[in-house]
């Protein structure tokens, strides 16, 4: 609380209570004031060209100057850019992300029956699983990030918010923009984009981009630093063309693709079972088991490492930062994703008319991933026909003939040489959609659209897993019901105690959906100057989903019951939409209320356990779809500019969450993948707060930040008892997960003109609270260990426009730095529950570099 409240008085001191990073040059400066105040902001939220402050949303816009300038290239770097949004990395995926806007995170399993309650935008067209949405090679012209549902324009999965990736157009003229750069790490970067100008009504633009870097923490197993953990390259070409077929018709049409080889973060192993009984919760007069993690660290003291220089397995255990480290299984990561969109719009008097048609298709092959942090362990091995090997021969001899006693404690306990949990995976994804727009375009006081969207996604994953059971044989088999008094005796003689058993399994299917949706939104101005706007709109979708698992588990499935019981179908459909009241008190203040209502498709959970009895078929239990979301939104806002030279904007919003979705794990015994439940939770309430703007002090320097507040009450969470049949409401004890409750930023800006040549300076700090993955501690037992360090980070840039002045103008040099302190943070992490243990990933440690543009 001591960081939070120096952070906050520091956002208070900055300027206005808090300011925005993330308003600062913002979407598109229409003309700088002659001042030197602040510019106009223009943004497309509501599907035409808005000024922000006058736009009655919670909408932030970072301009392609402030990306440029601070390194931001694609969604996963958005986190503390603007209030309320938090951004961690993938387990196993180089290219995938958690995305949270004002505490509802996108799903953190990356499995395709679920749809994200974020939605991720380029250029308006939906992009469906976050794992593929990478565009680095975009040219992105501004960014604009709109918190709360937006399920009127943007329609269903935001239940959360929107963002928006506007992407640069051809330009008029021709030109040449070339990047070079470099930095630590072996970071190197090169990017040249080539616009043709305007040839008789057409204009193009070819890009490509090429950027690698090795990794953060140094993997002694593997000797190229390109395949430590956190390395990565992307290859990446686009190309864009526009065409006027006619004076009030023009076609455009964007081609990218991308190449992105890399490596997660290095899973460090965190904490593990140590055998102490972990005691249930009593809530509201019922009583809930607690998950019991095995007793790890019992077999990890009997087990040792393979390979030379790991050390023991123990000694691997840390839980601050390791910069070395054995990592035996984890291979390359290969996303490829390219796609296609036409946009025809044509302007009649009064009536615009645009037509989106757009198809994407991302494969991702993860060779390997080594996700215990360990290397190859060898242990002690269960199986039911060695089990009594290695026991004394006066305690075999106890219950076993002579000659048998003798050979069983001649007989050495088996080993497995076994990690703790690995995996690989393939998988394809590929999506079409279709959206008519019709748009007034008029100045009169109703302005209004309508439109129809159509969306169909295809995908496939096969996901093979490795992992250990460790079972204390005195508990699970040297019992008092199987050996009667003998039972203490044994126990106490046991030769291994703690012994592991392997499994090797894989999750296989097949998942499809198909959506429909119509819409409008209108907007009506009356009053003196139009001060006063009603804003109405409504949608209605329509979805199907469609599921087959093919395997979960050792095995495919054969029996034509049991592949009929691993497959489902399921429709789901919702009214959405919005009603804003808005208030213009003057030029330079803004107020709005605003109620809203979003909507999360509905799904199947892949990892679900069915249950096939190929006797009794009244007991088999199918593939079960879990139901949509639904979320009510309250919000009361401002946005206020004083004398051209201070911006602040604030919210304060009220969002009732219905039947939210929430993922508990669960590892499968007797076959199937490691897995996780899926129930639809109820209800939860969150209550936030929202502060951004810029405090422009002098023609030459100039203050900014955000400040975000959000507290979340589950009201009702169900979970199983400990009387078979009944649940309860485990509420009080559920932290709901990847949901910092404070998000904060400032960053100060030095310009300053230099002959013919211009400095640009910034240093910025962003702060982002604690946070809990895996919030359930009924059902994760390292729920603690597990949680992301708050953290504050310390970037810095310092640019120099035209280097050489007339002689060489475009010539630009920036030097930057990221996590200036050196930060060591836990940024995601797994808690494997009963198989106990659990593993951390931490966030990039300090990264500097030097790029050089040229612009011809």
């Amino acid at each position: 609380m001591k960081t939070f409240n120096r952070v906050f008085g520091a956002t208070l001191f900055a300027g206005v209570s808090a300011l925005s990073m993330s308003t600062q040059a913002l979407a598109q400066a229409a003309e700088d004031a002659s001042s030197g105040g602040l510019d106009e902001i223009i943004v497309t939220a509501q599907k035409r060209g808005e000024n922000l402050q006058k736009t009655p949303l919670a909408i932030s816009a970072i301009s392609s100057e402030q990306l440029d300038l601070q390194q931001v290239a694609e969604a996963k770097d958005l986190g503390a850019l603007a209030p309320n949004v938090s951004v961690v990395g993938a387990t196993t995926n180089a290219t995938a992300m958690v995305l949270t806007i004002r505490g509802i995170p996108t799903a953190a399993d990356e499995t395709q029956g679920y749809d994200s309650p974020i939605g991720i935008y380029v250029d308006g067209v939906y992009m469906a699983r976050s794992s593929a949405s990478t565009f680095e090679v975009s040219d992105v012209e501004r960014v604009e990030v709109l918190r709360g549902p937006q399920g009127t324009l943007f329609g269903r999965n935001t239940t959360g918010g929107a963002v928006n990736f506007i992407t640069r157009l051809p330009d008029d003229e021709g030109s040449m923009a070339i990047r070079f750069g470099g930095g630590n790490y072996g970071q190197l970067v090169g990017r040249a984009i080539l616009n043709s100008g305007d040839l008789g009504g057409i204009k193009m633009s070819l890009g490509g981009l090429y950027k690698k870097r090795n990794g953060f923490v140094d993997n002694i197993l593997e000797p190229r630093k390109s395949r430590d953990p956190g390395a990565q390259s992307t290859t990446a070409v686009r190309f864009a063309a526009t065409a006027d077929l006619a004076d009030n018709i023009t076609l455009t049409n964007i081609f990218d693709w991308s190449k992105i080889n890399g490596l997660a973060g290095y899973n460090q192993l965190t904490a593990v079972g140590t055998g102490a009984v972990l005691p249930n919760y009593v809530i509201g007069g019922k009583t809930f088991a607690a998950v019991q993690p095995a007793n790890v660290l019992g077999y990890l003291n009997s087990a040792t490492s393979l390979e030379a220089g790991c050390g023991t397995p123990v000694s691997q255990i840390s839980t601050s930062r390791r910069d070395t480290v054995c990592s035996n299984t984890s291979g390359l990561s290969t996303d490829k994703l390219w796609g296609n969109m036409t946009r025809l719009t044509a302007e009649f008097e009064g009536v615009t008319v645009r037509s989106t048609t757009a198809f994407r298709h991302w494969t991702n092959l993860i060779r390997g991933n080594d996700i215990d942090g360990l290397g190859t362990v060898s242990g002690p091995a269960f199986s039911p026909t060695t089990v009594l090997n290695g026991f004394p021969v006066g305690v075999l001899g106890l219950f076993q003939p002579p000659g048998t006693a003798a050979f069983l404690a001649s007989q050495a306990v088996p080993r497995t040489s076994q990690d703790l949990f690995n995996s690989a995976n393939d998988r394809r994804q590929k999506q079409f959609s279709q959206e008519v727009e019709i748009l007034s375009n008029n100045d009169g006081p109703f302005q209004w659209v309508v439109g129809g969207f159509y969306f169909k996604e295809s995908g496939h994953e096969r996901n093979n897993q490795n992992f250990l059971f460790v079972l204390d044989t005195n508990q699970a088999v040297f019992t008092p019901t199987s050996f009667g008094p003998l039972a203490p005796t044994l126990q106490a003689a046991n030769p291994a105690r703690y012994r592991g058993l392997a499994q090797a399994t894989v999750l296989d299917y097949n998942a499809s959906g198909e959506s429909y949706a119509v819409y409008g939104q209108g907007t009506y101005r009356f009053g003196e100057e139009d001060q006063f706007g009603v804003t109405f709109g409504m949608r209605y979708s329509w979805d199907s989903k469609t599921f087959q698992v093919n395997q979960n588990g050792a095995a495919p499935f054969t029996n034509a019951t049991q592949i009929a019981i691993n497959g489902g179908a399921k429709k789901f459909n919702a009214p959405t939409g919005n009603l804003t009241f808005d208030y213009r008190a003057n030029e330079d203040i803004n107020l709005y209320a605003r109620v809203a209502r979003g909507y999360r498709s509905g799904g199947f959970n892949a990892r679900q356990t069915v249950t096939f009895n190929a006797a009794d078929p009244t007991k088999n239990f199918p593939l079960t779809p879990f139901n949509e979301e639904t979320i009510d939104a309250y919000e009361v806002g401002f946005k206020t500019e004083f004398n051209n030279r201070i911006r602040l904007n604030g919210a304060l919003f009220y969002n009732v969450y219905k039947d939210q979705l929430v993922t508990l794990p669960i590892p499968i015994t007797g076959g199937g993948s490691f897995g996780n439940a899926v129930v639809n939770a109820g209800k939860t309430n969150y209550y936030g707060l929202e502060l951004e703007g810029r405090f422009a002090v002098t023609d030459n320097f100039s203050l900014d930040g955000a400040f975000g507040y959000v507290k979340i009450k589950p009201v009702d969470f169900p979970q199983a008892t400990t009387t078979p049949g009944v649940n309860g409401n485990a509420a009080d004890v559920f932290k709901p997960g990847y949901a910092p409750k404070y998000t904060a930023n400032v960053g100060a800006t030095y310009v300053q003109e230099i002959g013919e040549s211009k400095l640009t300076a910034r240093v910025g700090y962003n702060y982002t609270s604690e946070f809990y993955m895996f919030g359930n501690p009924i059902t994760s037992p390292f729920s603690e260990q597990t949680k992301g360090d708050a953290r504050g980070l310390v970037d810095a840039q310092l640019r120099l426009d035209n280097v050489l002045g007339s002689a060489a103008e475009g010539l630009n040099l920036t030097l930057w730095g990221k996590n200036l302190t050196n930060k060591e943070y836990v940024i995601r992490s797994v808690d494997f529950g009963a198989l106990g243990y659990a593993t951390t990933i931490y966030g990039d440690p300090r990264t500097y570099g030097l790029t050089l543009d040229m612009k011809f």
